[in-house]
């Protein structure tokens, strides 16, 4: 009996070690928001800077972060006009939701339409960079 309950162990050992390094595995290929969508966005440029404003987005590879919100990314796949769908587990006072997000650039770059899954689309604008202090 002994020699089953050892192999027993062993089994969940080696599927333990299994698991582990499959989750470091899937960390290493995190999905990444590219580079282009990065940096402060706000639908009213005289805002960036503004926190409180709730008009006020910041990307970068992982994460979305709004005032007093933000969302984790856990996929990215490509959308339609070069833009992207992002997969995001977003959290607010109300607790995690998993949620949809579309992102088109604008030829410039200087314009971002953001989805919020089936909601209304927001265009706002990438704030200057050196005028992200809210002067």
């Amino acid at each position: 009996m002994n020699r089953v309950v050892a192999r027993l162990l062993f089994g969940m050992i080696c599927a333990g070690a299994a698991q582990t390094a499959q989750a470091q595995a899937v960390d290493a290929s995190a999905p990444l928001i590219p580079a282009r969508f990065h940096g402060e966005w706000n639908s009213e440029l005289e805002r960036c800077g503004d926190r409180e404003s709730g008009t006020n987005l910041i990307i970068d590879g992982t994460s979305i972060t709004y005032f007093e919100a933000g969302d984790t990314v856990i996929a990215v796949r490509p959308a339609e006009l070069d833009g992207i769908t992002v997969t995001v587990d977003h959290q607010d006072e109300y607790g995690i939701e998993r949620l949809y997000r579309t992102l088109i650039l604008s030829d410039d770059q200087q314009k971002l339409s953001f989805t919020y899954g089936d909601g209304p689309e927001s265009v706002v604008l990438r704030c200057p960079q050196g005028n992200q202090d809210g002067r």
